[in-house]
């Protein structure tokens, strides 16, 4: 067995034995590991301590409890919290209020149980990979590099400097990108389509997990810090990049079928009620002017906003630089007709996700924000509504980010980041409009 399905077996066992007391050194005998290596192995492939994570499936249980009516201490104490403040405390670190609070504004769900091969980051042994690459018509003994992106997950494998190696469960976005990546290379846009096995297929698979092998796009993205060195130039040359993409994007329209996407309902319908609720969990409301005032402009503007094919998930992890310049794009596995402008919209907010690391980034962040609007203009040139949406594009955005993560366990600070963001771009909303 593999670490993921050896660890399943950890996690379904901790699932059912909640109410019991459990520690490190009984669960390596069960899938006989020394404690070291058990807690090492654990830590990597759950993204979080052991006993992180067992605090947290007992409060999840233990709200649920509640919810259904047992009283709060009579939970916490079945749960192995020795006191009600014991129990406040370790609820609070986790959902940001107190359990009446949520019990009382959130719809508490059952908690599932935890499907390792869908939510884990994916471990594989060197032996592991090369005896997947021995699939394709390549040397098996080139030199392998972990790629890393948002919250230390493994973003895929560098193969020699001319291919990487991915694995996940998303197969019908994966099947998105090839179809999206083999017409973009036609058209001269330099992105990362696959290599076909040693049989001619475009990946392999297993159960529900897929093995794709894809050209390496040439070049890296930028860091933080590089990102805010030339912040209006660098700015530009991101929105100029999407520009380009998009106008290709449009040529080849007629041959993607892809889903139409309407960000209007999605926001209205679920994004912003959850947002809503999720601020004053938190303790970080909005005024109610902000949702009033979006409402009133962003539903004037929709209708007349162009949309066309996007990328869809443009951060900048995913717009690789050689040098100075943009050398490619990669990751097209949630690309949707939506509207056009989403797209640089999104890389100036993937961008302000980080800026936290930047002293003084967010005050400096408009800028870039300047820089990638203007780019995109130059390129595809904006209509009077889409330059008065931007503000609401970006807090369409936020709040999808928001709505999303609530539940990601894993994502906690990116939440937290999240929520900031929002709260400031608000109070500075007169920076967002061109």
């Amino acid at each position: 067995m593999d670490n993921i399905e050896i660890l399943q077996k950890v996690v379904n066992y901790i699932e059912a034995n909640l109410k019991t007391e459990l520690n490190y050194e009984e669960l390596a005998r069960l899938v006989g590991y020394s404690p070291y290596h058990f807690l090492h192995i654990f830590g990597d492939v759950i993204g979080m301590p052991l006993s992180a994570y067992i605090t947290r499936r007992r409060v999840k249980h233990a709200i649920y409890d509640i919810s259904k009516g047992e009283k709060l201490i009579d939970a916490a104490l079945a749960y192995g919290f020795d006191t009600h403040s014991g129990f406040f405390k370790a609820f609070k670190r986790e959902f940001g209020c107190s359990p009446s609070k949520y019990v009382r504004t959130s719809k508490v769900k059952k908690p599932v149980p935890i499907n390792l091969k869908q939510e884990a980051k994916i471990m594989l042994t060197q032996a592991e990979l090369r005896q997947i690459l021995s699939k394709w018509d390549v040397d098996t003994k080139l030199k392998v590099d972990k790629v890393y992106f948002y919250m230390g997950n493994i973003k895929g494998w560098n193969i020699g400097d001319k291919y990487v190696f991915t694995t996940g469960v998303n197969i019908a976005g994966l099947r998105t990108h090839i179809l999206i990546a083999e017409l973009l290379s036609k058209k001269g846009i330099n992105v990362s389509y696959p290599i076909k096995t040693k049989d001619g297929q475009d990946f392999l698979q297993d159960d529900d997990r897929y093995y794709a092998l894809l050209h390496r796009v040439k070049g890296r993205y930028l860091t933080p810090e590089e990102r805010y060195e030339n912040r209006e130039v660098t700015g530009q040359k991101y929105g100029e990049a999407i520009g380009k993409l998009h106008c290709v994007l449009k040529e080849v329209d007629d041959d993607l079928i892809l889903k139409n996407e309407n960000l209007y309902d999605t926001v209205f319908n679920w994004a912003m009620p959850a947002t809503k609720r999720i601020m004053e969990q938190w303790n970080c409301p909005l005024p109610e002017e902000f949702f009033e005032e979006y409402k009133a402009n962003f539903t004037k503007l929709y209708d007349k906003l162009p949309k066309q094919i996007i990328h869809r998930d443009p951060n900048p992890t995913n717009i690789l630089f050689n040098g100075e310049e943009v050398s490619g794009f990669i990751d097209f596995d949630i690309s949707e007709r939506n509207v056009r402008i989403f797209d640089p919209c999104y890389c100036a907010t993937g961008i302000l996700a980080e800026s936290s690391k930047i002293v003084d980034g967010y005050e400096e962040w408009p800028e870039l924000l300047k820089g990638i609007i203007n780019g995109y203009d130059k390129i595809c040139p904006l209509s009077v509504e889409e330059k008065a949406a931007i503000p609401y594009i970006i807090y369409s955005i936020q709040m999808i980010f928001i709505a999303y993560l609530e539940g990601h366990d894993e994502a906690k600070e990116m939440a937290m980041e999240n929520r900031k963001m929002l709260v400031w771009l608000w109070e500075n909303s007169k920076k967002l409009k061109f």
